[in-house]
């Protein structure tokens, strides 16, 4: 880390359009979370980012809590240190060892019949995404944040619910990403009580996280880079 720079902070209002919203919050308000984020630059390259979300209390359990974005489609190789190698959820994961794992995007997807949500991995420390040449974007948790729900997919979460069977699902322009700090489990323990267990709910109270975010090529170790965490 050097000694200099930028921080940067956004406030967000998350809101619904009542004609086109099926979440329905009793007060009212068309509310129904606000996000502020500390974006922290430094010339090393590296970016801290604090989250804080505070979701209206009316509203029902959550699905997620975290932050999603888009690479390249080129940053197709995954490395990642935590639960794997195959697909875990917060309820669906005592099969699932920690350690160093890595796949491609494409290898990652699962192809249910009906599409949805797939191919997470749990209690993800750090991952990187990286180009054939070793190029890519390295991310972990950071300070006191527990350790992640980690997707990445060639398909966003509006394709995986357009789609009726996985044969029709489209590729995106980019791979998105989710780096979940809360995310809910998936239930169906059996054909007759299909419900989440209460333990793995996300309630709609205030969450706060942090991720580390720097650039990475081939000469680096991703594991050297986790160790050696930045002073709080």
């Amino acid at each position: 880390m050097t000694d200099h720079m930028v921080q940067i902070a956004v406030v967000f209002n998350v809101i619904t359009k009542e004609k086109e919203s099926s979440v329905c919050v009793p007060n009212g308000s068309n509310v129904i979370s606000k996000v502020g984020m500390i974006y922290t630059f430094y010339g090393s390259g590296d970016v801290i980012v604090e989250c804080n979300v505070q979701p209206n209390t009316d509203l029902p359990s959550l699905p997620r809590v975290g932050v999603e974005f888009h690479v390249n489609k080129s940053m197709d190789q995954v490395k990642w240190y935590g639960r794997g190698p195959f697909e875990c959820y917060p309820d669906r994961k005592q099969a699932a060892h920690v350690g160093l794992y890595k796949q491609n995007v494409l290898d990652l997807h699962v192809p249910y019949t009906v599409p949805g949500e797939s191919s997470g991995r749990a209690d993800v420390r750090w991952l990187s995404l990286e180009n054939n040449d070793g190029l890519g974007i390295f991310v972990s948790i950071y300070g006191m944040s527990p350790p992640m729900q980690m997707n990445a997919s060639y398909y966003t979460t509006l394709e995986l619910d357009r789609a009726a069977h996985n044969e029709e699902l489209v590729k995106g322009d980019n791979i998105e990403v989710h780096l979940d700090h809360k995310h809910m489990g998936l239930g169906g323990d059996d054909s007759w009580s299909p419900c989440v267990h209460e333990e793995y709910l996300v309630p709609p109270v205030p969450y706060s996280f942090s991720l580390r975010l720097c650039p990475i090529t081939k000469a680096v170790s991703c594991n050297d880079i986790y160790a050696a965490q930045f002073p709080i």
